[in-house]
């Protein structure tokens, strides 16, 4: 809880340094970057979260890495959590301050998982009803999960919309086995 709370006003603080220096786009691509590439890189998450390890050292390394073409903003802020030892809430930080950007660009985003991929058609589709429906623009990200048998489930933002087969089977045998009076034989096992 207390991490969420802190990393919601670095995020703040970070988006509305963005917006006033009018390079959010470029802060938010730069901070999902760090962030995959921390999340990545076993060995530079170690080092970045080591108690022994100074952040003189922390930031020469990082700097190391860090392509020449990422703005002073985004560095800056990534020392600035390094100095007060917050460098842990980095994944947490990265996604509120896509949230806020997403915010004020009016966007929403949507996760679609099917058991099959998505034509083309279909995925517009999908974006212009959820567009609709949200009044927002929609960038929209695919998956494909075999399991889901048929069907798909669909995020948006906290929703969770699940129309896949697999689960609509796993509602069912939970209704059957609540109706029962008796316990029901596994398939397979031979009655004595």
């Amino acid at each position: 809880m207390l991490n969420g709370a802190l990393a919601r006003r670095y995020a703040q603080a970070l988006f509305e340094l963005a917006v006033e220096v009018s390079l959010l786009d470029q802060v938010d691509a730069e901070l999902q970057e760090l962030t995959k590439l921390i999340a990545e890189n076993s060995e530079l998450r170690h080092l970045l979260n080591h108690p022994n390890i100074e952040a003189k050292t922390k930031k020469e390394v990082l700097n190391k890495i860090l392509d020449q073409n990422i703005s002073d903003i985004t560095r800056h802020f990534f020392y600035l959590l390094i100095d007060r030892r917050r460098q842990n809430l980095t994944k947490h930080i990265q996604r509120e301050f896509t949230r806020l950007a997403n915010e004020a660009r009016n966007v929403i985003e949507a996760q679609i998982v099917s058991a099959v991929p998505l034509a083309e058609a279909q995925e517009e589709k999908l974006k212009q009803v959820i567009a609709k429906a949200t009044g927002k623009n929609v960038r929209l990200t695919t998956s494909v999960d075999s399991t889901l048998i048929g069907g798909a489930k669909l995020q948006i933002g906290d929703r969770v919309m699940d129309g896949s087969i697999a689960t609509a089977l796993e509602k069912l045998r939970n209704q059957l086995k609540k109706s029962s009076y008796k316990p029901q034989q596994e398939v397979g096992e031979t009655k004595e």
